[in-house]
């Protein structure tokens, strides 16, 4: 036998069965291949079957699907794909629609109650980027763990789609660019139309102060390391709580992307 047929699905090492074994049951996670499409959840499954003499002779036919759909603990985990959509128990996508992160997010469907709140908090980048990603086609970034100091971006460059692995610091420090400038977009929609709803203008000076605020916080972030490294450590929480969810739509836009690229690879992921 091929001592190299056991594998983890999560980081794809691959050696004995005894060294499988102790590799997946440790202590310290390993780190996501950048070709791996699965959840965290489907990992851990794969791994644990292939241990099962009949899994494993399902796994090494290619039955990857109905060991998940077997074990799921409960839940369903629905990996059917049908060609631009993919459907689980708790999203539908079109692939089409993933946003670029080099694009700016979708934002066109922020309600009111939303805006409003945006106006007035003092936490406007991490409350606008927890909207933000509540619209699947958003959720363009994966970040493992806190661990982490690479993650993968969805992008679009002259039509040619692909997954790169950038650092941290460019995944964070390009979501508040990003960020900062659709705040302003929301502040400068309501300063032009507020004549009908603030007669006084206290309430426009309120939102022109939050702009300032809004300015002087990107300002701090890219300059004062302390608190650049505090921003980093809350908004990588952000994307690591959306992490799923971005991993599915991975997996159906690897799926569609017959000569997909991923380029730039640093220290693994």
């Amino acid at each position: 036998m091929n001592i190299k047929n056991y594998k983890c699905y999560k980081c794809f090492y691959e050696s004995r069965i005894s060294n499988v074994k102790a590799h997946v049951n440790r202590k310290n996670k390993c780190k996501r291949s950048i070709d791996c499409n699965y959840t965290d959840q489907e990992c851990d499954i794969l791994n644990q079957a292939q241990f099962d003499k009949d899994n494993y002779k399902k796994i090494q036919n290619g039955n990857l699907v109905e060991i998940i759909n077997i074990d799921t603990q409960n839940q369903i985990i629905n990996n059917i794909q049908n060609q631009n959509n993919i459907t689980n128990n708790h999203i539908t996508i079109n692939i089409d629609k993933l946003i670029s992160f080099n694009d700016d997010w979708d934002i066109d469907n922020l309600k009111e109650s939303q805006k409003n709140n945006l106006l007035v908090t003092n936490l406007m980048y991490t409350q606008l980027l927890k909207i933000i990603l509540e619209t699947e086609f958003n959720n363009n970034v994966i970040i493992e763990n806190k661990e982490s100091t690479h993650g993968l971006i969805f992008k679009k460059v002259n039509n040619h789609k692909q997954y790169e692995e950038i650092s941290i610091d460019e995944i964070i420090n390009e979501s508040m660019i990003k960020l900062h400038k659709q705040l302003s977009t929301i502040y400068d929609n309501f300063l032009s139309t507020n004549e009908k709803y603030d007669s006084d203008n206290s309430f426009s000076d309120h939102v022109l102060k939050q702009k300032n605020l809004t300015n002087q916080k990107l300002t701090d972030f890219l300059n004062n390391k302390k608190i650049k490294n505090t921003v980093i450590d809350i908004v990588k929480k952000i994307y690591i709580d959306n992490k799923e969810d971005a991993i599915l739509n991975q997996k159906q836009a690897l799926s569609n992307l017959k000569n997909h690229t991923v380029i730039n690879l640093k220290n693994g992921y």
